[in-house]
């Protein structure tokens, strides 16, 4: 491990004496005996010539000076780290930021502590790159990482509904459930990025709506405006069905269900804590 070329305490007695007139003075600053300062002074002299005697005092040279100058600039760094608020970066989806975590960060401050500072964001490298390369904490996401340096820990069930817009009137004939009989005739809107057949291969008989959206904020705006239906996560619309803007039809996938998790670098033990803090919160604002 590196170490400083010129001790700390040795610093401060360059600091010192920039700031007094005589030994006495600066070992009155540097709360010290003066007689154990002289051989610190002799010491700092000789073996890097900081200090020179002219006069009969001791005084700091050009080359002490540039040293007193980086302690005074380390020291208000110093200040200002133990000052700081310690912060908390997390990252998620653009629509699991909008529509569970920030609505619901108070809950969050009261149970990791209101001086903490929070930042949300959707790194371009993508969320393992991110939280190798320590540009984020934490990620939220609904599945888990590949990486095994990336521990992770499963929450709860990503509920997926069927929507339609507000304005449709379905005919499901003679059973109320049979909506995909109902919905074969309707355009749908394809998120780009997804798979249809992680849903059932029937989709692939429906028409086409001619709109491919790689987002699903942006999926939830085509069908609330009429251009479509879609599959979507239940926490993406869940504030829009309570406005009317969308109707829903609850789903169950054929396969496993995804799962919303929390992700941490596995060698940042100083995170254990609040992993396991935030996976509560998520948790109680998912289900």
């Amino acid at each position: 491990m590196e170490k400083f070329i010129v001790s700390p305490e040795d610093c401060l007695i360059l600091k010192a004496f920039k700031e007094s007139r005589s030994l006495s003075e600066a070992a009155v600053l540097l709360e010290c005996d003066p007689a154990g300062l002289a051989r610190k002074v002799q010491n700092i002299s000789s073996r890097y010539g900081f200090l020179q005697k002219a006069n009969n005092r001791w005084q700091v040279t050009d080359r002490g000076l540039d040293l007193v100058a980086w302690t005074e600039a380390s020291i208000q760094s110093q200040k200002s780290v133990f000052l700081a608020k310690k912060s908390i970066r997390i990252a998620a989806t653009m629509w699991l930021s909008e529509e569970v975590l920030i609505p619901h960060l108070n809950q969050l401050k009261g149970t990791l502590g209101g001086d903490l500072k929070f930042s949300f964001s959707v790194p371009n490298k993508g969320f393992e790159m991110a939280l190798i390369d320590g540009s984020v904490d934490l990620v939220v996401a609904c599945h888990p990482p590949l990486t095994s340096d990336i521990q992770h820990k499963q929450l709860v069930k990503e509920g997926w509904v069927v929507i339609i817009p507000s304005h449709w009137k379905l005919d499901y004939g003679n059973k109320n459930t049979d909506w995909f009989s109902a919905l074969k005739k309707k355009p749908f809107i394809h998120h780009s990025d997804i798979n249809k057949d992680l849903f059932f291969p029937a989709l692939s008989e429906i028409p086409d709506s001619g709109i491919s959206i790689d987002n699903l904020i942006g999926i939830r705006s085509a069908v609330s405006s009429g251009l479509g239906w879609s599959l979507v996560p239940e926490l993406l619309v869940s504030r829009h069905l309570k406005h009317g803007h969308i109707k829903a039809i609850p789903f169950k996938w054929p396969v496993i269900e995804p799962m919303v998790c929390i992700w941490w670098l596995r060698n940042r033990f100083e995170l254990r804590l609040q992993a396991s803090r935030l996976s509560g919160w998520v948790k109680s604002i998912c289900e």
